[in-house]
């Protein structure tokens, strides 16, 4: 069985002047250091969704060893660049988890993914998330039988909420710490 890591990277963002996934964090592109850290996770492929800006998006990690995908309807909400993302995945029959991480957030600790999914193979989990200090985030791993059920979704829609509903074994790992940020909007980076 293979493992998939997701990258949404799609939305425009609220706010910003240039394209969202370009604003430099920490001195590189947002959107390219999720992605440096998908390579770096115990996955067997790092599929990364653009939509808003996709040319631009592209080129600041175009030299990187992922598959690209461009979504066309990625305005429509998330809903689109996860049906993007595991239409390509539904590809291959032998991948058994998803993970899933958002574009716009950086600095997902070393070895966060790696725990999480130890935790998904040991406790046979459809929904693995951790929890930082009582706060469930991203990333997540998501199992095959509801990364299935996701190929069906439409518009926006509360996929935390949906996850949550339609899991059968959730598992939340804790961790001592704050969640990374989330740079959803211009105001974000104040």
């Amino acid at each position: 069985m293979t493992i998939s890591a997701v990258v949404l990277a799609a939305d425009a963002g609220e706010g910003f002047t240039t394209p969202k996934y370009l604003t430099p964090i920490d001195g590189r592109p947002m959107v390219r250091s999720v992605v440096e850290s998908a390579l770096m996770w115990p996955v067997d492929e790092v599929i990364v969704v653009v939509g808003s800006d996709a040319d631009e998006v592209i080129s600041s990690f175009d030299d990187l060893d992922v598959t690209t995908v461009i979504d066309p309807e990625w305005d429509e909400g998330i809903a689109a660049p996860i049906r993007a993302a595991l239409d390509v995945v539904s590809r291959e029959r032998t991948v058994s988890h998803v993970v899933m991480a958002y574009g716009d957030q950086p600095r997902i600790p070393d070895g966060l993914v790696e725990k999480l999914l130890g935790v998904a193979e040991r406790h046979g989990a459809d929904l693995v998330v951790p929890k930082y200090r009582y706060q469930r985030g991203w990333p997540i791993v998501v199992g095959e039988a509801l990364w299935r059920r996701l190929l069906g979704m439409e518009d926006a829609f509360d996929l935390d909420g949906y996850l949550s509903m339609h899991a059968a074994a959730i598992h939340e790992e804790w961790f001592d710490q704050l969640p990374p940020h989330r740079y959803r909007t211009a105001d974000d980076l104040a």
